[in-house]
């Protein structure tokens, strides 16, 4: 795993050192011309995967909105299966499921601000540590996420690698206080 994020970074490194060579003035001829709506908007998410005695699904697609070429802003879903048979004497099988509206800015050409916010709906009977919902059923938790990371820009799109903190402070929560994320933008 380290080896892989070493050689990330030296790739996404390298692509940003050529990138200094590009010229980014307009042509004169795309000056005058407007982007339409279709040519604001973009798409991606996240997509993980692990099977055996352990085994997670998660799907978190996106779409956002191009406010300015630095700043962006979308909506996306969230979906998670998790099943743990890994101990004998019980076995853990839930979903979550939910929304998510975020922000992110990129700064300095490479440098990406990220601020997000997720609405889960949970199984009470394997998140509420704390027994704060009295019936049985699911109940729903908001987990707000801040970071940034680097950021290479593509074409229309980008590549991204962000470090994430969880400012829920609940035991509540599914996830731990941080969590890298490696992804593309089309």
């Amino acid at each position: 795993m380290i080896r892989f994020f070493f050689i990330l970074l030296f790739v996404v490194s390298s692509q940003m050192l050529s990138a200094q060579f590009i010229s980014d003035e307009e042509p004169e001829y795309a000056k005058d011309t407007i982007p339409s709506f279709r040519d604001k908007l973009f798409f991606g998410g996240n997509l993980g995967l692990t099977f055996g005695s352990y085994t997670y699904i998660n799907i978190s697609p996106i779409v956002g909105y191009r406010i300015h070429p630095n700043f962006s802003a979308g909506i996306g879903g969230i979906y998670e299966y998790v099943k743990d048979n890994r101990f004998t004497n019980q076995t853990y099988e839930t979903t979550l499921f939910g929304g998510k509206i975020f922000a992110q800015s990129v700064v300095f050409d490479y440098v990406i601000l990220y601020a997000e916010d997720n609405i889960l709906s949970l199984e009470r009977r394997y998140y509420d540590v704390v027994h704060n919902y009295p019936e049985d059923g699911r109940f729903i938790l908001n987990v707000p996420w801040v970071g940034g990371g680097l950021y290479q820009k593509t074409g229309r799109g980008g590549m991204y690698f962000m470090i994430l903190f969880n400012l829920a402070q609940s035991a509540n929560s599914p996830y731990s206080d941080y969590e890298y994320r490696i992804g593309i933008n089309f």
